[in-house]
């Protein structure tokens, strides 16, 4: 059944999970109002296939069975794999209204990363079940989502040290066919409307902490499995002024594992302690690189929102504005630069036959586009000014005593009309001061790794030797 039609996969998620959000338990993710906000951007995955204008990107022949599969599968054994990927990614955030799809992109990093480190293992049974994990959801066109992040507890403790040993998901009993595993992970963008959800560690772990050394895949129906999510925005949002294209983006979930029962054949790590650390870093080198590049059709949107503003406001050749201006380029062109760099100089990770983006280069951009993205954001909320956040909402505009009013008083400069600014406005609303804006910050900061965990990578990939021989060198040193 590969490349399924949007409809097929929506029927897909009709299927008894069991997901929460705001109290209440859901029936149908498809259509509650906050989830289907997510649901209908992931749907984007499922047209792409289908479109004559994005089949050379999104879709390849299963190296099997000839069948057209999702690109997204692709094993990258080749350094051409890397530019395809990124095309693809970027390519899906334009085509989803600069929002990416986000529930294969995830999986498959992670794929990636457990395969990688099957081979640095040389555990043939685990590389054997990745790929037929690999296979069986490419040729069924399932939507993945990826829990990494634990609930941590006390973050100065490592998980034998917490208080409870429920911060970390941990194995709670084995036999010769399954193990059972409970505990919760964080943060798991659009694992309420994905078919499967991979587990991985998060961090380093001792010998004691075995039990926590443990990644897999099950479906999201799986018994035992409760998700609880919190909205970022309503689909059907009745202040802001509508526009051509809905507003699409994603949610996450607490996903709690209750005593979770996983076939062996879907185990990828068992208590392999030593090894826990690699698996978090392989997919950090993977998915980083995805996150920079869906990173850069976001920004281009939002720099060109922040130049209508300024015509707008009629302060687009204003000498303070225009210094924004480049300020804003500057920014959003540095992050498509370190982006190229990336993939136009794979390697092999570590000796895997898998290629990556060069990952120096890929933490670089990542490190670059959050530490930036505040003032870049604060840029455009100062072209804006006051009314990015005081404006007459569209049930005032539908008002007929007071659309009067808005039409005379809110007038924009040149040929900005009252409703042509107000719409303009409530779209940067969103994108810079509503509630959304402050998860997207947030996300910036922390997701797909931490400024710690960039700067670690940078220590860890920079040729620091090589900098300190060649400085040794030219002072002639001989320490």
């Amino acid at each position: 059944m590969a490349l399924r039609t949007a409809e097929q996969y929506r029927a897909g998620l009709r299927d008894d999970r069991k997901v929460y959000i705001l109290g209440k338990q859901v029936s149908d993710v498809t259509e509650d109002p906050h989830i289907k906000v997510g649901v209908e951007t992931a749907a984007f995955d499922f047209l792409m296939g289908h479109d004559p204008a994005m089949r050379d990107l999104a879709v390849m022949k299963d190296p099997e069975t000839g069948e057209e599969i999702s690109t997204y599968f692709e094993v990258p054994d080749d350094p051409e794999c890397v530019t395809r990927r990124h095309e693809l990614v970027k390519a899906a955030c334009y085509y989803a209204d600069c929002a990416l799809p986000f529930v294969k992109d995830v999986g498959t990093d992670i794929m990636n990363g457990l395969k990688s480190v099957a081979r640095i293992m040389g555990n043939k049974t685990y590389e054997e079940r990745i790929d037929d994990y690999r296979w069986h959801c490419a040729r069924n066109d399932l939507s993945m989502s990826g829990a990494v992040t634990d609930v941590k507890g006390d973050r100065s403790k490592s998980p034998s040290g917490q208080g409870s040993p429920d911060y970390y998901l941990r194995i709670v009993d084995e036999t010769e066919d399954e193990i059972v595993v409970s505990g919760a992970k964080a943060h798991i963008t659009a694992s309420a409307y994905t078919d499967e959800i991979l587990v991985v560690p998060t961090r380093n772990l001792t010998e004691e902490e075995a039990d926590y050394a443990v990644a897999f895949a099950v479906p999201v129906n799986t018994p035992g499995i409760t998700q609880i999510c919190r909205p970022s925005f309503r689909y059907e949002d009745k202040h802001h002024f509508p526009t051509p294209r809905p507003r699409r983006g994603h949610l996450e979930a607490l996903v709690i594992f209750d005593n979770v029962r996983v076939p062996k054949d879907r185990v990828f790590l068992l208590r392999e302690w030593p090894f826990a650390q690699y698996v978090a870093y392989a997919f950090a080198a993977f998915h980083r690189f995805t996150a920079v590049t869906y990173k850069i059709p976001i920004l281009e949107i939002m720099t060109g929102l922040g130049m209508l503003a300024a015509e707008a406001n009629g302060v687009a050749k204003a000498a303070h504005v225009r210094e924004k201006f480049v300020n804003m380029i500057r920014y959003t062109e540095t992050t498509k630069a370190l982006a190229k760099a990336a993939h136009m100089d794979p390697e092999n990770f570590r000796g895997s036959g898998l290629y990556i983006a060069n990952c120096l280069t890929s933490n670089m951009a990542k490190l670059h586009f959050a530490s930036n993205f505040h003032e870049f954001v604060r840029d455009i909320q100062d072209i804006c000014g006051g009314i990015l956040v005081t404006q007459p909402t569209y049930q005032d505009w539908q008002n007929t005593e007071l659309k009067p009013y808005l039409e005379r008083y809110m007038g924009g400069a040149g040929d900005y009309s009252a409703e042509q600014r107000l719409k303009l406005m409530s779209t940067l609303h969103h994108v810079a001061a509503s509630d959304f804006a402050g998860w997207h910050e947030v996300c910036t900061v922390h997701a797909e790794g931490s400024f710690a965990a960039q700067k670690m990578m940078l220590s860890i990939e920079a040729p620091m030797e090589v900098y300190r021989e060649r400085a040794k060198a030219i002072v002639e040193l001989g320490v």
